[in-house]
C-alpha cells in the first residue's frame, strides 16, 4: 500500500477559502435576518452552528471532505486513515474554532509538524491527506 501524503498549510487554507465562499450566502442570510448590529446575535450564532454542521456533515460523509477539500483533492481521516464518525467530525469542527481562537496558532503548527498536524487534528486524532475517497 503506498504511503499517504499529508496535505500542507496552503492547500488546506485554499480549501477553507473555497468553503467560506460556498457558505457566504447562508451566512449573509443569517446576518441580515438576525440583529446585524450585535456581535453576539442569534443570527451570528446560527451562522456559526450552520458552519460547524456543514463541516461535520461532509467530513463524516462518504467523501470525507468538504466541497472545498474535495475540489482540491484532499480529505480528512483518522491518523490511521480510517473514516471519521459523525461525532469525531463534529468534534474536529468544534476544535478548529479553538485553533482559530488562539490567534491562529493552532493552524500554524501545520507548517512545522511532519504529519502537517493542526491543533484540532492533534486533539481529534485526524490527518488531512491528498487523494479522494
Amino acid at each position: 500500500m503506498p504511503e499517504k501524503i499529508y496535505a500542507g498549510f496552503i492547500i488546506r487554507l485554499a480549501a477553507t477559502i473555497l468553503d467560506t465562499i460556498f457558505l457566504l450566502p447562508i451566512a449573509l442570510i443569517f446576518y441580515f435576518f438576525g440583529d446585524a448590529k450585535e456581535t453576539f446575535s442569534l443570527g451570528n450564532l446560527f451562522s456559526y452552528l450552520f458552519g460547524l454542521a456543514y463541516v461535520a456533515y461532509f467530513l463524516g460523509g462518504n467523501y470525507q471532505a468538504t466541497p472545498g477539500k474535495r475540489l482540491l483533492g484532499i480529505y480528512v481521516a483518522k491518523s490511521n486513515n480510517e473514516k471519521l464518525t459523525k461525532a469525531r467530525a463534529m468534534a474536529r469542527a468544534g476544535a478548529s474554532l479553538l485553533s482559530f481562537a488562539i490567534l491562529g496558532f493552532g493552524f500554524i503548527t501545520i507548517i512545522f509538524t511532519k504529519e502537517k498536524v493542526a491543533l484540532h487534528d492533534f486533539l481529534c486524532d485526524t490527518r488531512v491527506f491528498y487523494g479522494k475517497k
